[in-house]
C-alpha cells in the first residue's frame, strides 16, 4: 500500500499545475494566428458573396425576360379574346336570323292552312244549310 501511495504522490508532484500567465506578446501571437485563419474564411465569404450577387442579377434578368414574354402572351390572348367575341356575335346573329326564318316559314305555311280550314268550315256550314 505504501508503494502505491508514494507513486501517487510522485505523480501529483510531477504533474503540479503550472502557475503562468499569458503575456501580451503571447496574446498578440494568438490574435495574429486567428487573424490569418480568418483571412482565408473572409476571402471565401467574399467569393461566395460575389457568386450570389452574380446569380441574383442573372435571376433578375431571367425574371425580366419572363415578364416580357408574359406581357407578349397577354397581348396575344387579348387579341384572341377579341376574335372570340366577334365570332360569338356572328353566331348570335346567325342564330337570331335562323329563328326569324323559322317564324316566317311557320307563318307562310300556317296562315294558308288556317285560311283553308276556316273556308272549309264555312263551306260545310253552307252545305248543311243547302241540305
Amino acid at each position: 500500500m505504501k508503494p502505491i501511495l508514494v507513486a501517487w504522490m510522485l505523480c501529483v508532484l510531477l504533474a503540479s499545475p503550472a502557475l503562468s500567465e499569458l503575456t501580451p506578446d503571447d496574446l498578440d501571437k494568438i490574435r495574429l494566428l486567428i487573424h490569418e485563419e480568418n483571412k482565408a474564411i473572409k476571402a471565401e465569404i467574399a467569393n461566395v458573396k460575389a457568386e450570389i450577387t452574380a446569380e441574383i442579377t442573372s435571376v433578375r434578368t431571367e425574371i425580366a425576360n419572363v415578364k416580357n414574354e408574359v406581357s407578349w402572351i397577354r397581348g396575344k390572348l387579348e387579341g384572341i379574346d377579341g376574335r372570340f367575341d366577334s365570332v360569338e356575335q356572328q353566331i348570335t346573329h346567325s342564330t337570331n336570323l335562323s329563328y326569324g326564318l323559322i317564324v316566317l316559314i311557320v307563318a307562310a305555311v300556317g296562315i294558308p292552312q288556317f285560311i283553308l280550314t276556316w273556308r272549309s268550315r264555312s263551306d260545310r256550314t253552307l252545305e248543311r244549310r243547302v241540305e
